[in-house]
């Protein structure tokens, strides 16, 4: 009897060892951690967050503190100006910001100047942390470490080619290479974010492409003569108007063409230069060091990362902001990804990761001072 119940014990304690293990590797590890970084975010009680439409449109916001009421958001929304904006507080000795994100070139200036904390670290929720959910099974960076700028978005890359829809017919054109022919000289537009701006990474893209390289750059500010504009809507809206008929790094294209305009923008399959992932066409977002409210970013991060955020993300982006973007995500739906953001099935995209500005920065510069000074 007492040998019996001596076997009843040893197995029940097993059992109870073992229940306590699977308990601890099917989430009792990260739903303390995650519990307590939750907590500590109330306690906190704000974020801060800097960058684009695609972190501080209204409805991802709104999304988010229907989950997380108790933390108050405060957004600073822009475009190349807000990566100079966190870099002249904290010149000031001004920590302000928790979360950045936007395209890969801003980011880009914050991790060079050693503004960011590792993501990884960050990652709590098993949805996000595991790589199978994300393109390719891993999760993909845009620094030279793989630690700090996290990818998210996997929408493949355009030339960054425009033209006006009046004027141009597409077909004329199979590669990049084709805009300088001598019967477009004084007819290209080229939209600049101004100087003192880092370098915007289409240019950095083909700097770096195997096919087009600097010598294509320096034709095209050589001699093409190239209408020059800092102002963004500017540019499209010349673009429209037959100013020109072709244009590099034309913005906001999808908001023009709801307005009426004839613009249109080279996809990522017309021009054999196009469709990689991970360059100018992606997204990404950060975790400044020396936050002010480092567990509220970690819950946001999380959120954003997650099936729900993903897909609120890529809702918003596509049918609200009109620009194409897809997740690197690949368990959510693109019912409402726009045509040119899709990845074509069974297609193997190259990857582009870390793009080095620095030896850029002089051959970039000279080009600028090819043409002529950029209209306001």
């Amino acid at each position: 009897m007492s040998r019996t119940i001596l076997n009843l014990t040893i197995c029940a304690f097993a059992w109870s060892l073992a229940s306590s293990t699977f308990a601890a590797s099917d989430g009792g590890e990260w739903r303390a951690r995650w519990d307590q970084t939750v907590a500590a975010a109330k306690k906190e009680g704000q974020l801060s967050i800097y960058g684009g439409e695609e972190i501080t449109h209204p409805e991802i916001i709104g999304e988010f503190r229907k989950e997380f009421p108790d933390i108050k958001i405060v957004i600073v929304s822009g475009h190349s100006e807000v990566i100079q904006r966190i870099v002249a507080e904290r010149r000031a000795e001004k920590y302000l910001v928790d979360l950045f994100a936007y395209g890969p070139n801003a980011a880009r200036t914050a991790y060079l100047l050693r503004f960011l904390d590792p993501i990884l670290p960050a990652l709590i929720l098993p949805e996000v942390t595991d790589v199978s959910k994300w393109y390719g099974g891993k999760h993909h960076y845009g620094d030279a470490e793989g630690k700090y700028v996290f990818i998210y978005e996997g929408t493949p890359n355009s030339p960054s080619l425009a033209y006006n829809t009046k004027e141009i017919n597409p077909s004329q054109f199979t590669s990049i290479w084709d805009i300088l022919n001598p019967k477009w000289v004084g007819k290209i537009g080229y939209f600049t974010y101004g100087e003192g701006s880092a370098i915007p990474t289409p240019i950095l893209m083909f700097y770096y492409h195997p096919d087009v390289g600097p010598e294509f750059l320096k034709r095209l500010f050589r001699e093409m003569k190239l209408i020059v504009s800092a102002n963004r809507r500017q540019a499209t809206d010349w673009l429209a108007q037959g100013k020109y008929v072709l244009c590099v790094m034309c913005r906001d294209l999808e908001k023009a063409q709801k307005q009426g305009l004839a613009v249109a923008g080279f996809g990522p399959n017309d021009l054999k230069e196009g469709g990689s992932l991970g360059g100018g066409n992606s997204s990404v977002i950060t975790l400044l060091n020396r936050a002010p409210n480092p567990n509220a970013a970690k819950v946001f991060l999380n959120w954003y990362l997650s099936r729900r955020g993903q897909m609120t993300w890529q809702k918003v982006m596509n049918l609200r902001v009109q620009e194409p973007s897809n997740s690197m995500r690949i368990d959510i739906p693109t019912d409402d990804v726009l045509p040119d953001a899709r990845r074509m099935e069974g297609r193997k995209y190259p990857f582009v990761t870390f793009l080095d500005p620095k030896p850029v920065e002089k051959f970039y510069k000279d080009l600028l001072s090819m043409s002529e000074p950029p209209s306001k």
